[in-house]
């Protein structure tokens, strides 16, 4: 009886493992790679032999054997952190037998990603028609300077594949946008337009945006163009957010002058904004206002007013004489 239940637990065990296509590419090798813009970085070429470039226009593919990749169905990426805000995932297939500018030109299948910060995975859907003739296997960032941390590159069936996507999905989705932060002085007399080109980046995966600010003197906002976020005055650190969960992308962002007095057509006054850091998370603006309000974030709540700075309805700063004015976060009226 023991005997039988021995053979059982073998017979399941080999079964696991037939079942599973999972195979990670060979000759990988887990690390950190760096990207210094629109650089290119070969994860593993599988195709043994030499193309060759007949120096007119043509290439010749016969001496290269190409790996049988045709039983998996995608090429899955899995990365445990990235600074890089975007990344291409490439596979090469065949030869076309012709050279370009960058020497011969492969059949081809390739995806851009937006990474996470923490973690995750990307995954390219082999191409039937040529998963039986792959060459190499690389990643290239769309001018987005980093580095990722690669830990795993496997062909996967779909089944596996999404097995994978399910637990990356757990995790937290961040996009630092300024990791390093900075100080933005905007001279009095002009709104401003302090910016940070991004491109058409797809943030449909995020729903808050968070700016976490060391000070402001006079006072500000950050401009997403579909959304703004207020910067009141405050010599001490805090934290703002928005919901960005309808916004599905941004190219850019920039920092504006809100120092305006009453009547002021346009802003009279400097503001210095001194920013740590500006990125999106796929928690909602509720999860992050209560971590805020409970302490388990360690960022600080946005204040509403600062140092008794009186503000009419509009938001913008007046004199002592206004009749209605907010200050400190309350409302009064001057009798």
């Amino acid at each position: 009886m023991i005997m039988k239940k021995f053979f059982t637990l073998i017979a399941v065990a080999l079964c696991a493992l037939t079942a599973s296509a999972k195979e990670t590419v060979p000759n990988f090798t887990p690390g950190t790679m760096t990207f210094s813009g629109w650089s290119w970085n070969t994860i593993t070429t599988l195709g043994q032999g030499d193309v060759i470039d007949n120096g007119n226009g043509t290439a010749d593919d016969s001496g290269v054997t190409y790996y049988d990749a045709s039983e998996h169905d995608y090429i899955v990426f899995e990365y445990s952190a990235a600074t890089c805000a975007k990344m291409k995932a490439i596979v090469q297939y065949n030869c076309k037998g012709t050279v370009g500018q960058w020497g011969a030109e492969f059949n081809e299948g390739s995806q851009e990603f937006v990474l996470n910060a923490g973690g995750g995975i990307m995954a390219i859907q082999l191409n039937i028609d040529f998963s039986d003739k792959v060459f190499s296997i690389a990643l290239q960032d769309p001018g987005s300077a980093g580095t990722v941390d690669v830990k795993d590159v496997y062909f996967a069936t779909e089944e596996e594949y999404l097995a994978a996507k399910a637990e990356a999905d757990k995790i937290e989705k961040v996009m630092v946008l300024d990791a390093e932060g900075g100080t933005h002085t905007l001279a009095a007399g002009d709104w401003g337009w302090d910016s940070k080109w991004l491109g058409a980046t797809d943030v449909s995966a995020f729903n808050t945006a968070v700016i976490e600010v060391e000070s402001v003197t006079g006072h500000g906002k950050i401009n997403f163009l579909a959304f703004e976020m207020d910067l009141p005055a405050s010599e001490t650190a805090y934290t703002v957010t928005a919901d960005i969960s309808s916004v599905a992308s941004i190219e850019q962002y920039a920092y504006q002058n809100s120092f305006q007095s009453e009547g002021a057509e346009k802003p009279d006054g400097e503001t210095v904004i001194k920013v740590k850091k500006v990125y999106l998370t796929s928690k909602t603006k509720q999860e992050v206002d209560e971590e805020i309000a409970s302490g388990i974030s360690d960022v600080i709540a946005a204040p509403k007013a600062q140092n008794n700075v009186r503000y009419n309805l509009n938001g913008q700063r007046v004199g002592n004489g206004a009749k209605i004015f907010i200050m400190n976060g309350k409302t009064y009226i001057n009798k």
